[in-house]
């Protein structure tokens, strides 16, 4: 009797819903490994981490800078060197609504969550491979189907799963989804730091050892959205293309350290080339494909392989979001301090880009609450009541079970 019951409860635990939560760009926390106290800790946990970054002199977290050496993998790949500080959850400043909707059911054994942090300041080739050796580690030997949420650049690191395992999924909910279009809106950062107001979140040196940031950059022959030719354009409305990813053309425009420094060391040159290289093939292999990401002929799969997933992209196109930069083709300068053209969107991706899934599949459109944006969209409770009737449909029991408890917990 002891084994059966034993048995049952297993196979109770198997029939919740298998959750998979992998978070935007800086949505991760990061920790180092060796021991450090007080603020000498190397460490990206927003509130308290920039304190300690104010304490230090408004630093910017510059000791989250990455090496910028490089050194060749077993493939003959130059793979960024290491340091020791790795992702370690999710962050709650940004996302503590959804992080609490989905810990709750998860506590109260009402689904079962995974959540796949990862590091946002290395290698988008690197932390795609990582995201999905997690994603393969939870869902290959287990017969439910996950559903998937991601926000933002999640989107850009989960796809390529989705595409070459469709069958371990039953639905992807893409919130504010970062996927097909490349853009140019961190020129800005790169040059003077990442500021809210006068703090400094992000100084600009560590910008510039944070590889993955360059794979947001288009690929020469990417197929740009919003009907527009370019995100660079000049005085007289003519668009400009150029190759984000040939550092010829960053020392040329001044871009990145080239703005700020005016003496690039090979080192830094070295470093910058190998960034963009790594940031190109994550491009190609993963979003551009050769120019048919829209097309059924990108996808790892058959069409009819991805019936059965439903999709849904959650955002908002009530906010005027940067699309192009003026670019001054006299003085080889691009004006980064403010947006040429804007376009609707959430603030951070113009509406085109959100909207799109790769491979030209279905999917349901469902608009944020008004005054969201790219960020605080997580936090909707349009977007959790989504999620929950996601997770438990065809289970109205469960389902009003959850309802429940997520109220119980917001009175508390």
């Amino acid at each position: 009797r002891i084994r059966t019951f034993s048995l049952l409860a297993i196979k109770m635990v198997d029939t919740k819903p298998l959750v998979i939560f992998v978070p935007g760009l800086y949505s991760s926390t990061l920790k180092s490994m060796s021991k450090s106290f007080g603020c000498l800790k190397k460490d990206w946990n927003l509130p308290k981490s920039l304190v300690q970054s104010l304490v230090l002199g408004n630093n910017g977290h510059s000791n989250l800078g990455l090496p910028i050496t490089w050194s060749k993998d077993e493939s003959g790949r130059y793979v960024q060197d290491k340091d020791d500080i790795v992702a370690d959850d999710c962050l709650v400043f940004v996302q503590d609504k959804l992080l609490d909707v989905l810990d709750t059911l998860n506590d109260n054994g009402l689904i079962d969550l995974h959540k796949v942090v990862w590091d946002w300041r290395r290698s988008f080739e690197e932390a795609e491979e990582n995201v999905s050796s997690k994603i393969e580690s939870i869902c290959a030997n287990d017969e439910r189907k996950a559903i998937i949420l991601s926000h933002s650049t999640g989107a850009m690191l989960s796809w390529p799963s989705i595409s070459r395992h469709p069958e371990w999924f039953s639905s992807w909910v893409n919130a504010a989804g970062c996927l097909l279009l490349g853009g140019n809106i961190f020129f800005g950062d790169m040059k003077h730091g990442w500021y809210k107001s006068f703090i400094k979140l992000i100084s600009k040196e560590a910008f510039f050892s944070f590889t993955g940031i360059y794979s947001y950059f288009s690929v020469q022959g990417e197929v740009m959205g919003g009907g527009d030719d370019s995100d660079l354009v000049t005085a007289d409305g003519t668009f400009l293309k150029i190759d984000y990813h040939d550092i010829a053309t960053w020392e040329k425009f001044k871009l990145g350290i080239f703005g700020w420094k005016s003496s690039v060391t090979d080192t830094e040159r070295t470093h910058l080339k190998h960034a963009l290289d790594t940031a190109k093939r994550f491009r190609e292999k993963n979003l551009v494909l050769g120019g048919k990401a829209n097309e059924p002929s990108s996808l790892h799969k058959d069409p009819s392989e991805y019936d059965h997933l439903k999709i849904t992209c959650y955002g908002t196109e009530l906010v005027q979001t940067h699309s192009a930069y003026e670019v001054d083709l006299d003085t080889k300068t691009i004006n980064v301090s403010k947006s040429k053209i804007t376009k609707t969107g959430d603030g951070t991706l113009y509406t085109t880009n959100w909207q799109l899934v790769p491979g030209g599949l279905k999917r349901e459109i469902v608009m944020a609450e008004e005054g969201s944006d790219h960020v605080s969209l997580v936090n909707d409770k349009k977007l959790h009541d989504l999620l929950v009737n996601e997770f438990f449909s065809g289970d109205e029991l469960k389902k009003a079970s959850a309802i429940g408890l997520l109220r119980k917990d917001k009175e508390l």
